[in-house]
């Protein structure tokens, strides 16, 4: 079976590995009520992350927890570390493992001590702590694994006390592309090493790999791979491309991409960062090589577009917007739909128009779409989102959410106005931030509670496998006086009012929430566990009741 003809049924074969852990946030202690809170601002409510902190602070948890083991006792220790928050600092908490894969503590799940998770492996299939502690043991440093949904690092150290080894760690999620990429290229790499073991085909692996509905594309992040002599062997957004040649394809400025990455692998044998120009944007990659059972190498690769962002995509759908009043919908419907005419194209963002009545006239990444009817078309959570990008641009320009390819995606849209006919142009991104993973995980949960039943609703949120739990993503919910329904997989909280539970500065924060909800959608800061944490907050009306649905994450 050629490769192409492959896809399908390989694609069955794929193996869902379920997460252990079960993070759950730690909640400030109920005190009596107090006084309603005014909605605050905060300086902090821009969302931006800093990582490079953020990975200090992990760094300076190991050390701190690998000096109190040297200085007290290991039990002592790991009492500490898995009871108390002595070592918890916003999201990171610390664990331990033997040698062996024994979990000996660990600050978020007590269930898990003396489990041994040796063979524990993510949706990818790579070995996390058989990696953490091949990590640990080669000096220690980063680890990036696949999680909850999500991708996670880790940052591990190796301590010996008494003669025995112990690996101590903590890590967070980042929500990044570029961690994301990391991640897919080395599940698919622990994918090919694992049949290679199995002595099945590589073309196995690399149909897996380019299968467009599988659990290698996430957004518009997807895999691809060439052989050393430059042919591509894997494509997960254009599989006709398999089987053709792209050794010496330059990019615009003349940069031959591939075969640099070749030669380059060549000498490190380790995976490489490479940048270049693609579709007019600045596009940053990541790849490694792998060997099959005959000598033969590859390499495995992904990579993202760093500026591919909001900005851009209203720009373009203004642009096109230009071009439509000036030109007409023919011609405009046949540049968008040409892929050698890049001037509708940013990196991954593209335009599409559709008829008021559902009907795509034209698609800038699949002309196959191109006079398909849309009207009855359902994202991955049963959402109508062409019906709400018609009835969004109709009313005015702005955004719709909704999820596809595995994650939720932003349009931004406008109505074209052609003599007495009207069309809506479109433009979408994935989310590159957590800021911006955050608004969509909360924007979708609230459509999902708005179309179902209030227990089928409650009854997903809570599902520690389910879709509404990335990573440290989680979703909340309150009625108007505070009583909660779902709080992430924290099931311990559901039925108790939390309207006065007090944050780190004696603030109130769930009366804070329901009350910026009062106003609309919005943002509040507050801070647990010595560190301020964002929190985004939709409104939802729903059988004469008043909810609040958020989520939040740590700065």
């Amino acid at each position: 079976m050629n490769i192409k003809n492959n896809i399908l049924l390989c694609s069955m074969l794929l193996v869902s590995h379920h997460s252990l852990y079960m993070e759950q946030e730690p909640v400030a202690v109920e005190v009596e009520p107090s006084q309603d809170l005014k909605i605050e601002s905060s300086p902090n409510l821009d969302g931006n992350v800093d990582f490079e902190t953020k990975r200090k602070a992990a760094v300076d948890l190991v050390e701190r927890g690998i000096a109190y083991m040297q200085q007290n006792s290991v039990d002592q220790a790991f009492n500490l570390f898995s009871n108390s928050r002595d070592f918890i600092i916003g999201e990171l908490y610390l664990f331990v493992y033997d040698e062996q894969g024994v979990c000996l503590a660990h600050g978020q799940q007590n269930e898990l001590v003396w489990q041994n998770l040796w063979e524990h492996r993510d949706a990818y299939g790579l070995p996390i702590v058989q990696n953490l502690i091949k990590k640990a043991k080669d000096g220690g440093g980063w680890v990036t694994y696949g999680w909850r949904n999500s991708t996670k690092v880790s940052y591990v150290k190796q301590v010996m006390i008494d003669g025995k080894i112990y690996i101590v760690g903590t890590g967070y999620f980042p929500h990044s592309k570029e961690d994301s990429v990391v991640s897919l290229v080395k599940g698919a790499v622990a994918l090919f090493h694992e049949a290679m073991n199995q002595k099945r085909a590589p073309e196995n692996v690399f149909a897996l790999i380019s299968y467009s509905q599988g659990s290698f594309v996430l957004g518009d992040l997807y895999l691809y791979a060439l052989d050393f002599d430059g042919t591509i062997v894997a494509q997960g957004d254009r599989p006709g491309l398999i089987g053709t040649n792209a050794l010496h394809i330059a990019d615009a400025a003349g940069f031959k991409v591939n075969q640099m990455v070749i030669e380059k692998l060549k000498e490190k044998h380790q995976g490489i960062w490479f940048d270049y120009i693609s579709k007019k944007a600045h596009k940053r990659a990541y790849a490694e090589m792998v060997t099959d059972n005959k000598g033969k190498n590859y390499f495995i690769a992904c990579g993202y577009y760093p500026d591919a962002d909001r900005k851009r995509a209203v720009d373009l759908v203004r642009l096109g917007f230009k071009f439509m009043k000036a030109n007409g919908l023919t011609l405009a419907a046949e540049t968008i739909n040409d892929k050698r005419d890049d001037q509708f194209q940013y990196g991954d963002l593209y335009l599409e128009i559709y008829t008021p009545k559902g009907i795509c006239v034209a698609h800038g990444n699949n002309q196959d779409l191109v006079g398909k009817d849309f009207w009855e078309v359902q994202d991955q959570d049963g959402k109508f989102f062409v019906r709400e990008m018609i009835k969004k641009a109709l009313d005015q320009s702005g955004w719709v959410d909704y999820k596809t390819r595995n994650l939720f995606k932003s349009a931004y849209v406008e109505k074209v106005s052609l003599g007495s006919d009207s069309y809506i142009i479109v433009c979408g991104l994935y989310p590159i931030s957590k800021r911006e993973s955050t608004i969509l995980l909360v924007k979708t949960a609230a459509d999902f509670f708005n179309v179902n039943k209030r227990e089928d609703a409650f009854r997903a949120f809570v599902n520690k496998k389910g879709k509404f739990v990335r990573g440290d993503l989680m979703i909340s919910v309150f009625d108007a006086n505070g009583l909660c329904f779902t709080y992430g997989d924290n099931y311990d909280l559901i039925w108790k009012n939390l309207m006065n539970v007090k944050d780190d500065d004696g603030k109130a924060f769930v009366r804070l929430l329901v009350n910026t909800a009062k106003n609309g959608s919005g943002q509040v800061s507050y801070r647990l566990n010595n560190v301020r944490k964002i929190a985004y907050v939709e409104p939802v009306e729903k059988d004469g009741k008043s909810y609040v649905v958020c989520s939040s994450y740590y700065m």
